[in-house]
């Protein structure tokens, strides 16, 4: 069992580092989009993303949840899921993508937003198909193929989308660009797949498609509400406000996902261990659980804190003056930056232990909280309003999570997991607002005091904690 534990960190490494230089890529390439087209075309292009991603909600119907643990149990089992999963998410996308953009077009939307609509989805489907290739890699625990795929298509996206926005290039263009970058990081992630982990048959049966969307339904159904969780706010914003609004949401609401990735590179490596494991293995899913969490909150709450202390002089740096509506409203995402690790991987010890239903009840629930909660606070409040709503959804998922997860887990010790970071992340809190004004220094500074104040306190308070993760490190030979 000792190899079992370094393949999560390790994992989680790989995972890790393919996010977070994805999304140093992306963010650029947003950024500067942001800036060379300006809050309305911007406008364009995050209402058309946010509206593609909601349209094929279906397609990503949780089929690959099921298959990383299906596959992690039965490696054998690759046969018969990956082919049938990729067909199922090609014709539900094809389908829901026309029925979604033909009501768009009777609803009277200009040519531009259609040809993003229309560049967008068929990126989007791309993205959806390389997410199955990363299934099935999580399943073998191979995840060290991630970084290649991932950043090879992010860093060509924004290397070329970059360098066509400085010449002029519309939305359109960028939509393009998107796409192509889309087709590129599938044809990588498909080649990994066959040639270096595992080459399963590539052989569609429509007979399975019914039993393997069944038994994904509620994982589905969980999923869809969490895409409409997640994202609705960004589209009634549009229903309510202009364009140029929808822009300085779409820049906040930016930084909270680059944020995600931390809570992705821990889920992506545990979930396969959780899948195995059982309240009375040896070790058992509850220990395994709360170091996978204790991790996923000590790599985001000072994230949160920074975003929090430092959003105008991050907001100024990043996107300009023009976007100054955009820091209270990332101040109000921040709590949904700390909260959502928690989620994420709560919800995955839950479907590991057959538990998916929850997910489904309480995401369902909130879900319908948050349309209610937008109606309310974006007429009264704008994007502040959205913002507010995320955060608010965010808790109740998490508290809703955690009340299920702790009769898995045989109770959560929620001082082992959180004082170190919460006192870390105080101290680099109080670093990061005496530097505010220069943010070079601050962020750098609180990053320096975070690391000892947590690697102090984690020695002093618990030290078997401390031990585990050094055990955890690479050995030489």
């Amino acid at each position: 069992m000792n190899d079992r534990p370094r393949s999560v960190l390790t994992n989680t490494g790989y995972r890790l580092f393919a996010d977070v230089a994805s999304k140093v890529a992306s963010l650029a390439f947003f950024v500067v989009m942001a800036r060379e087209l300006g809050d309305s075309r911007f406008g364009v292009f995050t209402f058309a993303l946010t509206f593609v991603i909601l349209a094929t909600t279906l397609a990503n119907f949780g089929q690959d949840v099921v298959l990383t643990r299906e596959v992690a149990r039965d490696r054998t089992r690759l046969n018969a899921y990956f082919a049938n999963t990729v067909a199922i998410k090609v014709v539900l996308s094809t389908i829901s993508l026309a029925v979604a953009i033909g009501v768009a077009v009777g609803a009277g939307i200009d040519r531009e937003t259609l040809a993003a609509l229309l560049l967008l989805g068929a990126a989007v489907t791309l993205e959806l198909l390389m997410a199955t290739c990363f299934a099935s890699y999580q399943a073998f625990e191979r995840l060290e193929f991630i970084p290649v795929a991932l950043i090879s298509q992010r860093f060509v996206t924004a290397a070329v989308g970059i360098a066509a926005l400085v010449q002029g290039a519309g939305v359109v263009a960028v939509s393009a660009i998107y796409l192509a970058g889309a087709g590129l990081g599938f044809a990588l992630a498909l080649w990994f797949l066959v040639w270096k982990i595992a080459r399963p048959r590539l052989e569609v049966e429509p007979r399975r498609w019914w039993p393997l969307m069944r038994a994904s339904l509620a994982i589905g159904l969980a999923g869809v509400f969490a895409i409409v969780l997640f994202r609705v706010d960004t589209a009634m914003l549009a229903a309510f406000e202009p364009k140029d609004v929808v822009g300085d949401y779409g820049a906040a609401y930016r930084l909270l996902e680059a944020t995600l990735f931390v809570a992705w590179s821990v889920g992506a490596a545990v979930y396969p261990v959780f899948s195995r494991l059982t309240t009375t293995s040896v070790p058992p899913v509850g220990l395994v659980f709360q170091r996978g969490l204790k991790l996923a909150v000590a790599l985001t709450l000072p994230l949160a804190a920074g975003g929090l202390v430092l959003a105008g002089p991050l907001i100024r740096v990043l996107y300009g003056s023009s976007y100054g509506s955009a820091e209270t409203a990332l101040r109000l995402l921040t709590p949904a930056i700390a909260l959502y690790p928690i989620c994420y991987v709560t919800g995955y010890l839950l479907v590991s232990q057959d538990r998916q239903r929850v997910l489904t009840w309480v995401y369902g629930l909130v879900a319908l909280e948050n349309i209610l909660a937008n109606l309310l606070l974006i007429p009264w409040l704008s994007l502040n309003g959205a913002a507010l709503g995320t955060s608010i959804s965010q808790l109740l998922v998490a508290v809703a999570f955690v009340a299920f997860a702790q009769r898995i887990a045989g109770g959560i010790d929620w001082s082992r997991i959180a004082a170190g970071p919460v006192v870390g992340t105080l101290l680099a809190a109080g670093t990061m607002a005496a530097l505010r004004d220069e943010l070079a220094l601050a962020v750098p500074a609180g990053t320096a005091v975070y690391v000892v104040a947590l690697v102090l306190f984690e020695r002093l308070l618990f030290p078997e904690d401390a031990r585990a993760v050094l055990n955890l490190l690479p050995r030489r030979a």
